[in-house]
């Protein structure tokens, strides 16, 4: 009896190639740019969705193609409220733009949707009254704080403040951060948010380089032959 593969159930299936999913424009706008710019426009759009209460959503879930003019308007507004320079601000809107010229390119807005988005213009070149941005300030001071701390403490501390500023995540959401967690090379964390639901979170080249600082040192502190701690921010014992 001959050997029929498509009925066999021992047979191999062979794996087709799948094309890119249209009904993510995120995806396919993060694809076309160049990798540098791919890690911050990542960071740009994450920091633009938990702007507009999508902090709790994996970014590559969110519907992109659904924002409203009036979404891009408050995201500018949020952005200068916290004095934001206009460079800053052009290039979350433009990342906006990206992603919604997908959007448009593969049928999920219509002409005059993209249009209505690619109105909204960026702040002009002039900034908010010095003080305004209390936020930033305070957040700039703990960092000068924990550079002139000498101890370890001071650069595990830094890196804690940058981690979670950085990336947005929750107090919560840190807590028992390990090394498996993180990818170095896309600047993002692996976290459990609300609902036990996995997010991405993603930082950018700051934080990151306050966290490589804070593991570079805790490594030098080895006794050799003992390998790292696999928890992120560990306690540090007296006389360390």
């Amino acid at each position: 009896m001959p050997h029929d593969p498509h009925t066999d159930k021992d047979a191999r299936v062979v794996s087709q190639p799948s094309l890119p999913d249209v009904n993510k424009p995120l995806r396919l706008y993060l694809d076309r740019l160049a990798p540098s710019s791919r890690l911050t426009m990542t960071y740009v759009l994450q920091d633009a969705a938990d702007r507009l209460g999508m902090a709790d959503v994996d970014i590559h879930d969110i519907p992109w193609h659904t924002l409203q003019p009036g979404h891009v308007t408050a995201l500018v507004a949020t952005l200068r409220q916290d004095d934001y320079a206009p460079n800053t601000t052009s290039l979350y809107v433009n990342a906006i733009r990206g992603v919604m010229n997908e959007a448009w390119r593969h049928d999920l807005i219509s002409h005059d949707q993209l249009l209505k988005i690619r109105s909204i213009k960026p702040v002009s070149g002039t900034r908010l009254v010095k003080g305004r941005n209390i936020r930033r300030t305070l957040i700039r001071e703990l960092m000068e704080a924990c550079a002139a701390d000498p101890r370890p403490q001071g650069r595990r501390d830094a890196a804690i403040i940058a981690i979670l500023y950085g990336s947005g995540m929750r107090k919560s959401e840190s807590v028992n951060l390990d090394l498996s967690q993180i990818d170095f090379a896309e600047r993002s964390l692996r976290v459990l948010g609300k609902g036990n639901k996995q997010l991405i979170k993603y930082a950018p080249e700051w934080a990151f380089k306050a966290l490589n600082d804070w593991l570079a040192l805790r490594r030098s502190c080895l006794p050799p032959g003992q390998g790292d701690d696999p928890f992120l921010f560990n306690r540090i014992r007296r006389g360390s």
